[in-house]
C-alpha cells in the first residue's frame, strides 16, 4: 500500500479520520508539527487508527518492529503531559484556595461488602467483582484497603476499649483490697484488745495473717480469671470483625 505523503499540518489532521489499518502517513520532518503537545496527539490518533508513520529526515518508520514501541513511548510522553498539565492546574488552585478535591465516588456499601466477600471467598475474579460494582481497577483496590484499614481501626478501638475495663477493673479490686485490709486491720484491733482476755496474742495474729492471706489469694484468683474473660472476649471480637 502507497504512503500518504503530507507537506501541510491542516490536511494531515483533515485526513486523520480516513485513514484505514495498513495505511502510512508521511512526512518530511517532524518540525511539521507546531509543537510537542499536537506532535503526540497526532500520532496517537494515527495509532489508532491502525495506520502507521515515517518521518525521513529524523529516520523514524513504525512499520519495522519497533512501531509499537514508538507509539507507545509517544503515548507514555502524552499521558505524561496531561498529568503535568493536570497536577500544575491542582497546584494553582489549591494555591488560589479553589481545590476541593476528587468527588469521592459512591458506592452502595452494602453491594460492595456483599461483592467483595464473593471475590475474597473465590466465588468471582476481582475482574468480575468491579464490573458488578462499576469500579475502575485503582479505585476498586483503593476501597478494599479503605476497608481493611476500617476493620483494623475498629478492632483497635475494641481492644483499648477493653484495655480501659481490664485498668478499671484492677483500678476498682485495689480499691476494694485497700477496704479490705482497712477492715482486717481494724478488726484484728479488735481481736486483739478481745484476746488481751480471752486469747492469747500470738494466736490471734497467726490467724489474722490467714485470713490476709487466704483474702489476698482469693483477690488474685478473681483478677486471673477476669483477665482470662476478657481475653476470651477480644478474641470473639476479632473474629467477629474479621469475618464481617
Amino acid at each position: 500500500m502507497a504512503n500518504i505523503r503530507f507537506d501541510n499540518l491542516n490536511d494531515l489532521q483533515s485526513a486523520l479520520e480516513s485513514l484505514t489499518p495498513g495505511e502510512c502517513v508521511e512526512v518530511d520532518s517532524l518540525g511539521l508539527f507546531a509543537g510537542g503537545k499536537e506532535m503526540l496527539n497526532t500520532l496517537a490518533a494515527i495509532d489508532d487508527r491502525g495506520a502507521d508513520f515515517i518521518s525521513l529526515r529524523e529516520g523514524i518508520d513504525t512499520r519495522g518492529g519497533q512501531g509499537a514501541a514508538f507509539f507507545a513511548l509517544c503515548r507514555a510522553l502524552r499521558e505524561s503531559e496531561v498529568f503535568s498539565r493536570r497536577r500544575d492546574g491542582v497546584e494553582r488552585a489549591k494555591a488560589e484556595g479553589r481545590y476541593k478535591g476528587r468527588k469521592p465516588i459512591a458506592v452502595d456499601e452494602e453491594l460492595f461488602d456483599s461483592v467483595v466477600s464473593l471475590w475474597q471467598g473465590g466465588q468471582i475474579t476481582a475482574r468480575e467483582a468491579m464490573a458488578r460494582l462499576d469500579l475502575k481497577p485503582n479505585t476498586f483496590y483503593r476501597r478494599i484497603k479503605e476497608m481493611e484499614e476500617q476493620k483494623m481501626k475498629d478492632y483497635k478501638k475494641v481492644q483499648h476499649e477493653i484495655r480501659e475495663e481490664i485498668r478499671e477493673a484492677a483500678k476498682q479490686s485495689r480499691k476494694d483490697l485497700d477496704e479490705l485490709k482497712k477492715q482486717v486491720r481494724a478488726e484484728a484491733k479488735e481481736v486483739k484488745k478481745a484476746a488481751d482476755e480471752k486469747l492469747e496474742l500470738h494466736d490471734v495474729e497467726r490467724e489474722l495473717r490467714h485470713d490476709r492471706i487466704r483474702a489476698e489469694a482469693e483477690h488474685n484468683d478473681a483478677i486471673r480469671q477476669m483477665k482470662k474473660d476478657v481475653e476470651a472476649e477480644t478474641k470473639e471480637l476479632k473474629k467477629l470483625i474479621e469475618d464481617n
